[in-house]
């Protein structure tokens, strides 16, 4: 019932979305609040959120809030910084916004700027195609491959079928799954439990209190405020999927709410994952495996509110999946295919090259999922990578008149080299490799921007952030 819904959302969004490719990528700039807040809030909320939080506030306590909460917070910070200007530029990609500073340098750029994206989308989208399959190959006694196949060519079929709004529709119904689903987990979490009280003193009697603060401690505290600059500077720069819906709202009022209403709710909503963890320690406490431990549980639960439950997770993951495999496809059609192979072509088959994007992005995403068992490591594996490499680029050519295209290349391929040395030689932490990658980044963009020529006024005034082309634009519409 589940995928004939979803495939029948797809399916009555077909003829709409492939009238035109503009159509099927951003919608004609035409989605309304409701569709575009779903949209962001059915994706973020991911499968692998959801069971990677719970795993960490099970294991160390509520503050595993901060892990990802920082990750919206920096996205509330960038809304109003960037969001008016990004309706302004009315490109189609994050490579057209670098395309339009680095002009002369435009293929190596675009390249280097998809390969990035794609590679964070690729790490997200095998985590969620992971997590449809652990809980399904788990609890039905399935071939775990044999299921993530089955998902993965689900997921992008009826992607690859509807385009934008086919994800939009679609993740209106995911979204209202999910805030059914996760409460009535938390629900029969709290009954096993004992209630409320019954939680309260479990910690109490394993002197766990902690384990229910969000500030844990001041040092904690300390470690907020690392998260907030690695990950959370990735988050600045708004990647490829929610520029895509910045661009297709209808206008900077549904665009700039629609984005930062689901921050707000998502900022809530976070708590939830973190609630089951914390909570269900008191069931199993000494259980290791608690994913398994937790899809024990819950098909232990009666029947109805084991699919309710079940239907949420997996909505979850597959909302936040078909949102990546759109924008890795935009990517592969708008930059690779159309801008740096020129490949003049009709909107019939620009359509169809973003078709092979997502299909070729879900296979490779697939694969993925099958070489790192950890969920929530691949999930956010792409954003140290991601935002090691593009975080210092993106603000150059918003906020430097003087960067130039040698600098930007050069600073690009020393954040990777160094990301790379760092967690596969020195064996650092993803964070710690973010902050060395992004200073790495910085130092050598200058050192050799100084090399080349200075960049050509008309293109600075393309994206530099205090041009005369954005003195009209509020940055608060």
């Amino acid at each position: 019932m589940y995928v004939a819904i979803v495939l029948s959302i797809s399916a009555y969004f077909t003829k709409k979305s492939i009238s035109s490719y503009r159509e099927y990528t951003i919608a004609s700039t035409s989605l309304g609040f409701f569709f575009t807040f779903f949209t962001y809030f059915s994706t973020w909320i991911s499968g692998a959120t959801i069971l990677g939080l719970a795993t960490m506030s099970f294991k160390w306590g509520l503050h595993q809030y901060w892990f990802l909460a920082v990750t919206y917070i920096m996205g509330a910070v960038s809304g109003p910084i960037f969001l008016t200007r990004i309706r302004k530029l009315n490109v189609y990609t994050v490579g057209d916004f670098f395309a339009l500073r680095f002009s002369p340098f435009e293929k190596i750029v675009r390249l280097l700027v998809a390969a990035s994206m794609l590679c964070r989308n690729l790490t997200i989208i095998g985590a969620q195609f992971t997590t449809v399959a652990f809980f399904i190959s788990i609890g039905f006694n399935v071939d775990f491959n044999r299921v993530l196949y089955v998902t993965a060519a689900f997921i992008v079929t009826y992607t690859a079928l509807s385009g934008i709004w086919g994800v939009a529709g679609s993740d209106i119904f995911q979204g209202i799954l999910q805030m059914i689903g996760i409460p009535v987990l938390i629900y029969y979490i709290v009954i096993h439990a004992g209630g409320l009280s019954g939680i309260v003193g479990f910690y109490n009697e394993i002197d766990g209190t902690s384990y229910l603060k969000i500030f844990e401690n001041a040092d904690k505290t300390t470690e907020i405020l690392f998260l907030l600059v690695a990950p959370g500077l990735f988050f600045i720069i708004e990647d490829q999927a929610t520029w895509q819906r910045i661009l297709s709202s209808k206008s900077d009022k549904v665009a700039f709410w629609g984005y930062l209403a689901p921050i707000g709710a998502a900022l809530f909503w976070l708590l939830t994952p973190c609630l089951i963890g914390v909570f269900s320690k008191a069931i199993f406490p000494n259980f290791t495996a608690y994913p398994v431990a937790l899809l024990d549980f819950i098909f232990s639960l009666p029947q109805s509110a084991t699919l309710i439950i079940l239907f949420a997770i997996l909505s979850a993951a597959v909302a936040t999946s078909d949102s990546y495999l759109l924008a890795s496809g935009m990517i592969f059609s708008q930059d690779i295919m159309r801008k740096v192979f020129n490949f003049k072509a009709s909107d019939d088959h620009l359509i169809f090259m973003t078709r092979m994007g997502i299909l070729l992005v879900g296979l490779l995403s697939m694969i993925a999922g099958m070489q790192i068992y950890d969920i929530f490591e691949l999930y956010m594996l792409g954003a140290y990578i991601g935002g090691s490499i593009l975080t210092v680029p993106y603000l150059l050519a918003w906020f430097s008149k003087r960067m130039n295209g040698v600098g930007l290349i050069a600073g690009i391929l020393s954040s990777a080299v160094t990301f790379a040395v760092t967690t596969q030689v020195l064996f650092l932490s993803y964070s710690v490799s973010m902050m060395l990658s992004m200073a790495a980044n910085l130092l050598f963009s200058y050192m050799f921007c100084m090399v080349g020529k200075p960049p050509l006024a008309e293109n600075v005034e393309n994206t530099y952030y205090f041009s005369q082309k954005f003195k009209d634009v509020r940055n608060i519409p």
